[in-house]
């Protein structure tokens, strides 16, 4: 029997904090060009208070709808246990400013600290560990190689899917010693709903919701079908019968 997952992804927050650092840096210049304590210096700094205050609650509240996203999950499928993996590791590594900026604003410390307060409210009980090595391993066949993008592909079997999902199913085994079926379908979630950019009246809200689901197939692609060659699969199990 197939399982079915979920990703919540975390992306709308990393966006918030880049646009909160963009909008400081602005203000910053502009107060570099002012007399300390002057009025207008003041000015400026009521303004970078303002934008940190506003972004922070926006960040808070994406949190909070993220792990309850999650939680939710939990107590609808009956999960009793509840596994959050640490990733310290990846942020004590240096890859270049970029990477290193991500780290800096991934306050993962804060995702764990919500999930397990919520799952403590709900009964659920929850630890934490480490998740060293789990996305470059193929959950098939213990192929271990770097993932490159969010698809992972196993070069050693053609094993394909979501690298979160890979990760998932590695740290399930690791934790529980216990081997589990790759999900064939999983549901994305956004923390809240993004309008989009275009100027046009009748341009459509971005989903807050996509179910993704190997089964389904058409002449004319959808989001959803866009989506699902993200699950895993093997290529000779293109034709077998998906049971959900």
């Amino acid at each position: 029997m197939a399982s079915e997952a979920i990703i919540v992804t975390g992306r709308g927050i990393r966006s918030l904090k880049r646009g909160r650092t963009k909008a400081l840096r602005t203000i910053s210049k502009k107060q570099s060009r002012c007399t300390k304590d002057s009025r207008r210096w003041k000015k400026l700094q009521r303004a970078k208070n303002k934008q940190s205050r506003r972004a922070e609650r926006r960040i808070r509240d994406q949190r909070h709808q993220a792990t309850r996203n999650v939680i939710d999950f939990c107590v609808e499928h009956k999960v009793g246990t509840l596994f959050i993996g640490n990733p310290h590791g990846v942020r004590t590594k240096n890859h270049g400013r970029h990477h290193n900026q991500r780290m800096s604003l991934w306050e993962y410390g804060k995702d764990i600290d919500y999930l397990t307060h919520k799952a403590n409210q709900a009964h659920i009980e929850c630890f934490t560990g480490s998740e060293r090595g789990t996305s470059s391993q193929c959950p098939a066949c213990g192929h271990k190689h770097k993932p490159r993008n969010r698809q992972w592909t196993c070069k050693a079997c053609g094993f394909s899917g979501h690298r979160d999902l890979v990760g998932s199913i590695n740290m399930h085994k690791l934790t529980f010693d216990e081997q589990v079926n790759f999900p064939r379908s999983f549901t994305y979630l956004r923390p809240a709903i993004c309008r989009s950019r275009s100027s046009k009246a009748d341009a459509p809200l971005v989903s807050q919701k996509e179910i993704c689901c190997l089964s389904q197939s058409g002449s004319q692609p959808h989001v959803a079908d866009v989506v699902s060659s993200e699950a895993g699969y093997r290529p000779d199990d293109a034709k077998k019968p998906v049971s959900l």
